[in-house]
């Protein structure tokens, strides 16, 4: 992670796709913005599709279209 450059902060209700340390690509909708999710670091929480609750950081934020069309179908 590269915390040094600032990113886009997420939206609550937003629906984002985010690539969680074991690789993967997850997608879930914001229901919280955090200025420190967890050790000083931005980032946010949210909700799977599937009901599952998570977290991740800004710099986690995937923004490329292809990706986020396929997760976001």
């Amino acid at each position: 992670m590269n915390m040094d450059e600032p990113k886009r902060r997420p939206r609550i209700g937003e629906m984002i796709v985010y690539r969680v340390f074991g690789g993967e690509y997850r997608a879930c909708r914001i229901t919280e913005v955090c200025d420190d999710v967890k050790n000083g670091w931005p980032g946010f929480d949210g909700m799977t599709p599937e009901g599952m609750s998570v977290w991740g950081y800004d710099d986690q934020i995937v923004d490329d279209p292809r990706i986020r069309e396929v997760m976001i179908a």
